[in-house]
């Protein structure tokens, strides 16, 4: 009902959009603590919304309870930087964060809200800031969300900010299965072994694009995630999962950013759709989704 009523009275709505990593590939640690990478990602039908409304003073609730909606809150710190570039008064907002994207899943939920922050505001005040703007204000804020600004697919390098927009044919279905367990990103990266590039397919795919058309075909042959091993050992139920999407047809299954979502690809939406009904059936909470 909360949504179904701000839908109805606020200014501004934007859906935030959840992000897979088609293959992640850990290519080096920076002197900074960081990693570099590199990764084919892209986003999907999964989305949270933002509704804002004009207000007296800056405040955000969310659908959620169990999730902070202070200042550490990563629309909250949009707003705030936002704002910062902004050469005018800044209005404060009333927003709104009903969310769909699950926590911790590896799949963007909290930086998709941020960008969808940022673009939102961007177009309450008349688009002052750039599309390059806006990813430079993204990247102070977490390293992929310049990418969710621009959504889409892209190749990701760096820490994630470096992105080249890539094209891609053709339609595919993915399921994402979420096994209710909430991954901490610098956990995983802790978990890393010897960074190895070398006979990587999937290093070898990647290095090679440069703009045009994914071939996807062949990146499903050499999808790659270097998180999955110590995830796996750590979390067997994400394991089970990948298992359980082969067995009920998957083209190819794998676990999205550090996880703890798997996803698998299906050709035809109907194969997909019963794959999703039988992860239902188990109480697996998954979901149905296209690229966007």
């Amino acid at each position: 009902m909360q949504s179904r009523c701000a839908a109805m009275t606020s200014l501004l709505v934007e859906k935030a959009y959840a992000k897979i990593n088609l293959g992640i590939k850990i290519v080096g640690r920076r002197p900074d603590g960081y990693h570099d990478i590199l990764s084919v990602a892209q986003c999907v039908d999964l989305a949270d919304v933002l509704y804002f409304e004009l207000a007296s003073s800056d405040q955000l609730t969310c659908s959620l309870d169990s999730l902070s909606t202070g200042p550490d809150n990563l629309v909250c710190r949009a707003v705030d930087a936002f704002h910062a570039q902004l050469d005018r008064p800044a209005q404060p907002f009333r927003i709104h964060l009903e969310k769909n994207i699950p926590i911790g899943a590896g799949l963007g939920g909290g930086s998709a809200d941020a960008a969808a922050t940022l673009r939102a505001l961007n177009r309450f005040y008349d688009q002052p800031c750039s599309d390059a703007d806006l990813r430079q204000i993204a990247a102070t804020l977490g390293s992929d969300i310049p990418f969710l600004v621009e959504g889409g697919t892209a190749l990701l390098r760096g820490r994630g900010e470096i992105l080249e927009a890539l094209s891609w044919e053709g339609k595919v279905f993915y399921v994402l299965a979420y096994p209710e367990v909430e991954i901490s990103t610098a956990w995983a990266y802790g978990q890393l072994g010897p960074i190895l590039t070398e006979n990587s397919p999937y290093f070898n795919f990647v290095v090679s694009l440069s703009g045009g058309c994914v071939d996807h075909d062949r990146l499903f042959e050499v999808l790659e995630n270097d998180f999955t091993p110590a995830v796996e050992r750590t979390y067997p139920i994400v394991a089970e999962l990948r298992s359980q999407l082969d067995r009920v047809g998957a083209r190819a299954t794998l676990m999205s950013g550090s996880g703890s979502t798997v996803y698998g690809i299906f050709d035809d939406r109907k194969t997909a759709s019963q794959a999703q009904s039988a992860l239902q059936r188990q109480g697996c909470r998954s979901f149905l989704c296209q690229r966007v």
